[in-house]
């Protein structure tokens, strides 16, 4: 159940960045599910009205119904004038580089918005991608936003259920300090070689979840450009307000 669950979100998610109809095969193939149970998500989903057929195409897009599930929060938090949708794609449109919107997700760091390069050499992130927390400079950001003792407890928890080398805590501990003074992390070939990601937190009010923006891409024109691109960041998101918990 709770698979199927995970499988069914990572449906909308693919729909929700394709921004196209696609076959029961595409979309099984994107996200690498069974062709079998990828068609039997997709009916169950046509018959809850979430998605729509088309026979001639034999493929399925999604309906307004599915459109409206999350306009609500959309609204409360990123839908402002000047708000983060805009600051990521003037960041884009600056840079050039994959932008994205990240939250921790217990161990994991969640790209929960994504918008690719428009250069011809680039690096694809996948939509929806989970990373290790501590791995990712967008990762390391969430992490500095927390105290030592928290960050430990995660780590002891994280090295628990690790078969690998556990990691060592004083070293990401001394990064995270480092972090904290200076603004924003840095991470190079961390998940994909040859990649660069830098990263900054978003300003939210207390008890607001944390949220970190960050650039990517190939780590020689990041290295080159990398002055510059967080002299744009620092000034972008100086212009945001900060996100608010209101509830109402």
């Amino acid at each position: 159940m709770v698979k199927s669950a995970g499988r069914v979100l990572e449906i909308f998610e693919f729909f929700a960045h394709r921004h196209a109809p696609a076959t029961v095969t595409e979309v099984a193939a994107a996200l690498g599910f069974p062709l079998s149970s990828t068609s039997v998500l997709l009916k169950s989903l046509l018959s809850l009205g979430y998605l729509e057929y088309e026979p001639r195409a034999r493929d399925y897009q999604p309906t307004i119904r599915f459109a409206v599930l999350g306009t609500w929060i959309f609204d409360r938090f990123f839908a402002e004038e000047g708000g983060i949708p805009r600051l990521m794609d003037e960041l884009q449109a600056e840079t050039g580089e994959t932008i994205v919107l990240a939250m921790q997700h217990g161990e994991y760091v969640d790209y929960i918005r994504i918008l690719q390069s428009i250069r011809p050499v680039r690096f694809h992130i996948k939509p929806g991608s989970r990373r290790p927390i501590f791995l990712p400079a967008a990762g390391k950001v969430l992490l500095a936003q927390q105290s030592d003792a928290e960050v430990a407890r995660l780590l002891r928890r994280i090295n628990a259920g690790r078969g690998a080398v556990p990691l060592a805590v004083a070293p990401l501990l001394a990064e995270l300090a480092q972090i904290r003074v200076q603004g924003h992390a840095r991470s190079e070939g961390a998940v994909v070689p040859d990649t660069m990601m830098l990263s900054m937190a978003l300003p939210v009010t207390e008890g607001h979840r944390p949220l970190a923006v960050a650039v990517s891409g190939p780590l020689a024109r990041m290295r080159r450009s990398r002055g510059g691109i967080l002299r744009l960041m620092r000034e972008k998101i100086a212009t945001l307000r900060p996100l608010s918990t209101d509830r109402r």
